[in-house]
Formats: C-alpha cells, sequence, structure tokens
C-alpha cells in the first residue's frame, strides 16, 4: 500500500475490532498551556503559527502506523485576520515547474493529495487542516514482501525560505524505479499554502537553513 504524503484523512476506528485512541490526552505547549488531543502515543514535535505538530494514532490495538497530525492552537488574543470571500482574493503563490500533463502515467496523474481530489489545486490557502493526517517519516516496507517500497524524510521549522514550513521529500518504488516527490505546507497569515511537485525536489535547498530541523525516521511495513 503506498502512503502519499498528504494523505486522505482516516476514521477514527480503523478496524471493526480496533479501539479509538484514547480522548483527552494533554499535551504541554511552549507557552505552558495544554492541549487535549485524541490520539494515541501522541507526541509533540513542534509549534509553527498557531498549529501543533504531533506524532500519534487514532486507535490503539490496530495495525495503524504512526503518522503526523495538525492541530490548531486556539489563541483568542490572537485574533487571525478573516478573508473577505467578496473582496479581492489574494494572489496565486509561484508554482514549482512539474512535468507537462501528457507526460504523466495516467495512474500518477491521479495519485494526488486529498485536496487535489476535491478539485483544489497547489496554493490554495486552507483555513484549517487539524485532524488531517500526514505520512510520518521513515523508510516503509511492504508488509507483505518486506521489499523497500518508500522513504519519505519530514522537515519543520523555517524550511521554506524564511518561513515556518513542514516539507516531505519522499521516494516511491514504481515499475518504473524509484520516483521522487516533495510535498510542502506553507504557513502564512492568511491560511496554509499546499504544493506538490512530481520527480523534482527543489525544497531541498532549504533543508540547510537554520531553524529547519528534520523528524527522525522510522523503519516499519505499510499498513495492510
Amino acid at each position: 500500500m503506498r502512503i502519499f504524503p498528504y494523505c486522505l484523512l482516516l476514521p477514527l476506528l480503523c478496524f471493526s475490532s480496533a479501539m479509538p485512541a484514547f480522548s483527552g490526552i494533554e499535551l504541554t505547549l511552549s507557552d505552558d498551556r495544554t492541549i487535549d488531543v485524541d490520539l494515541a502515543e501522541a507526541e509533540l514535535i513542534s509549534e509553527l503559527k498557531g498549529y501543533a505538530i504531533i506524532a500519534g494514532r487514532t486507535c490503539i490495538d490496530c495495525d495503524e502506523n504512526t503518522a503526523i497530525f495538525l492541530e490548531k492552537i486556539d489563541r483568542p488574543e490572537d485574533a487571525r485576520p478573516t478573508r473577505d470571500r467578496g473582496g479581492e482574493e489574494p494572489p496565486e503563490p509561484e508554482k514549482f515547474p512539474t512535468r507537462e500533463d501528457r507526460d504523466l502515467p495516467s495512474a500518477e496523474r491521479q495519485d494526488r493529495s486529498q485536496a487535489q481530489l476535491e478539485g483544489n489545486e497547489d496554493g490554495v490557502l486552507n483555513a484549517d487542516l487539524s485532524g488531517e493526517r500526514f505520512t510520518y517519516p521513515g523508510k516503509y516496507r511492504d508488509y507483505l514482501t518486506k521489499q523497500l517500497v518508500e522513504k519519505t524524510r519530514m522537515f519543520y521549522g523555517k524550511c521554506h525560505e524564511d518561513g515556518p514550513a513542514l516539507l516531505w521529500l519522499s521516494e516511491y518504488l514504481t515499475d518504473e524505479g524509484w520516483v521522487k516527490e516533495e510535498f510542502l505546507l506553507v504557513f502564512r497569515d492568511e491560511g496554509i499554502e499546499h504544493r506538490y511537485n512530481q520527480s523534482y525536489q527543489p525544497s531541498i535547498y532549504y533543508i540547510e537553513n537554520e531553524g529547519c530541523r528534520e523528524v527522525p525516521g522510522i523503519e516499519v511495513t505499510t499498513e495492510p
């Protein structure tokens, strides 16, 4: 099973026999406040622009792998500017160069993020990504054949120009060999900007930035 950097949100009950994660798990933030999350084995990785970056699972006693989740931090004193939908839209952000659509196999064109499947494209500003599930970094082996099928690195912090971002650099094993992909979340005042890039990883040049940190990877099998 292939896991994408911006994968589909899993139901809280992964399997009929699995137990949901405990509710009310408290994580302590940098300002000593706490937030409650409904994740098993929850661990706070970082805080970026009003979001807590958390590792955890949505169930216990199940085959679900640890994943990355975003949880919006409620800060009433820091009112976020809202977009006036009747006014002028923000300028379209710069997009990374990609191969022409005609050069992409139909399967690869279909392997897009949940946002793209819903009709959105790279650069769309999202108001809230709380609850979305993202790939945890590491090496993934097929649970049946034990063959290595995915290698993913994840970075957080100032990993895009000089702004806060989450960056996934992935390689997937295909019939034609290993294919590189990049997924980027940029945290801006008006929302979160997401970008996909196929076959290229231009943001790799930012991982040496001061303040860009890597999440240590794990070695696991894919989910059944």
